[in-house]
This record gives C-alpha cells, sequence and structure tokens, in this order.
C-alpha cells in the first residue's frame, strides 16, 4: 500500500473514530445479554431435569414387561 492510501485510511479511522467505539461498546452490551440468556437457560434447563427426573432409585420393586 502506498503512502498515501495509509494516510486516508488514518484519516478515516480518526473521523469515524466515535462511531466505531459506539458500535464496539453495543456489540459489547448485546454479547453481555447474550451470555447472561445463556446461563439463565441453562439454570432453568437443569431445574427442569431435576423436577422431572423423579428419585433416582427404585424401592422393593422388579419390573415386568406388562402383559398384553
Amino acid at each position: 500500500m502506498t503512502t498515501d492510501v495509509n494516510v486516508e485510511l488514518a484519516w478515516a479511522y480518526i473521523k469515524g473514530q466515535k462511531a466505531i467505539e459506539a458500535f464496539d461498546r453495543r456489540e459489547a452490551i448485546a454479547q453481555s445479554r447474550s451470555f447472561a440468556l445463556d446461563r439463565e437457560l441453562e439454570r432453568r434447563k437443569a431445574r427442569s431435569v431435576q423436577r422431572w427426573a423423579g428419585p433416582a432409585t427404585v424401592v422393593g420393586g422388579d419390573f415386568s414387561e406388562a402383559a398384553e
């Protein structure tokens, strides 16, 4: 790349720096919310699995196939 192109790119970055930083902040906030949502979904999933799993052992019984 030539020096003129590098200078133009530098000026474009300087002029757009505020917009770039604002975009980066919005992206970071969105990513943080996404991570928080993922954690909450995993927490609720674990609670739901525990609630529906029932007891882990069968006490005093044998399983047999039902008669047809």
